[in-house]
């Protein structure tokens, strides 16, 4: 079972560094990205002192370290995740010291001071009262975090709804099963060992999930269901929404498959806000994605009608027209057109040859 639960530990971990990898080559800081490669960093290296601490010897304090910014981190991942403008402002920061820095201080400590001189200084008054004040503050973020998650939660619909169950319930059972059921008068020191890692790769796995989600799912107002309706689109909507497809039109900035709405509000020196308004209100759209995904199949409309022998692989078509890949690709165009692209084209083949046979 302690075989098992390291393996876990262990595979969770190196999942927490390939991510880690994938957010500094992407190269793109946001608040998202950013928390979470450094939740990844975090909980890698509190599961390899769960699994190394005892060969590390004091050491295994300096890794240690790392863990009270768990917590927090996870705090600013699932505002991130949850929160169309979310910002990061000085009372995250202190809530974030406020559970990181005890856990440096009492662990910096006992690693750097000899046992005589902490037992003659106070330091279990110290100690006391530095896991009194975590605990106290792990706990709020713990809280937030799941308030995050429920946030506008009766509004939402289909997958968003879906996607923030899953959420709620993972991180529901998990902060449950470790920090508020007596686990250890019921289960064996092995058993709670394997439920711990357990949570660890359920939490990962879920929060993974949920990344991949919103990066392909960008929440704005119209995700929250706080969507302005075009009958009360003001002028400044619409003439903000046509400015907006002139960069579609004109500098066809779908074909970046890594365009979200940040990137139009930077290049037209707008709020985020204002963009995602005009997109709704002033141009009627459901949401970004389905305006880039409206540019993005009319480009793959015309190149699949121009390629009626199916010279080119659809994929190299869906590339070249912006989508990341071939299963987005296809549920976009079969949502537009109500074809998939392959019988597209071979409509467009066979409307080529019935107009040949008829001349």
């Amino acid at each position: 079972m302690l075989l098992l639960a390291n393996s876990i530990k262990l595979a969770v971990a190196s999942g927490c560094l390939v991510w880690i990898l994938w957010v500094l080559r992407r190269g793109r800081f946001g608040v998202l990205e950013t928390s979470w490669g450094v939740f990844c960093a975090s909980m890698a290296l509190v599961l390899l002192h769960e699994v190394f601490g005892e060969v590390l010897g004091r050491y295994a304090l300096l890794l240690g370290m790392a863990g009270g910014a768990t917590c927090s981190v996870f705090y600013l991942y699932a505002r991130a995740l949850f929160r169309p403008d979310a910002q990061i402002g000085w009372p995250h920061l202190v809530l974030v010291a406020g559970i990181f820095l005890p856990s440096v201080i009492k662990r910096g400590l006992l690693f750097f001071g000899e046992p005589a001189w902490i037992a003659s200084n106070g330091f279990a008054a110290i100690d006391d009262t530095l896991g009194s004040f975590q605990l106290l503050l792990s706990s709020t973020a713990l809280l937030l975090s799941f308030a995050e998650a429920g946030r506008g939660f009766e509004m939402t619909r289909g997958p968003e709804r879906h996607l923030r169950l899953a959420f709620l319930g993972a991180f529901g059972v998990c902060v449950t099963v470790c920090m508020v059921l007596p686990i250890r008068e019921t289960l064996s020191a092995n058993a709670e060992y394997l439920a711990q890692s357990l949570c660890a790769i359920s939490i990962f796995s879920v929060a993974s999930i949920a990344l991949v989600f919103r990066l392909q799912n960008p929440l704005t107002k119209t995700g929250e269901r706080l969507l302005v309706r075009q009958s009360e689109a003001t002028s400044n909507d619409v003439a903000l929404g046509q400015r907006i497809e002139t960069l579609f039109r004109e500098d066809r900035i779908h074909l970046d498959a890594e365009l979200k709405v940040a990137d139009i509000a930077r290049r037209l020196r707008e709020p985020e806000y204002r963009v995602s308004r005009a997109i709704t209100a002033g141009l009627g759209q459901a949401n970004f994605n389905r305006l880039a995904n409206r540019y993005r199949i009319e480009d793959a409309c015309a190149a699949l009608a121009a390629d009626p022998a199916g010279d080119r692989p659809i994929l190299d078509i869906a590339l070249d027209c912006g989508f990341g890949s071939l299963g987005p690709f296809n549920r976009a165009f079969k949502a537009q057109t109500r074809l998939t692209p392959r019988q597209y084209r071979n409509r467009q083949a066979f409307d080529t040859a019935a107009a040949i046979s008829a001349e």
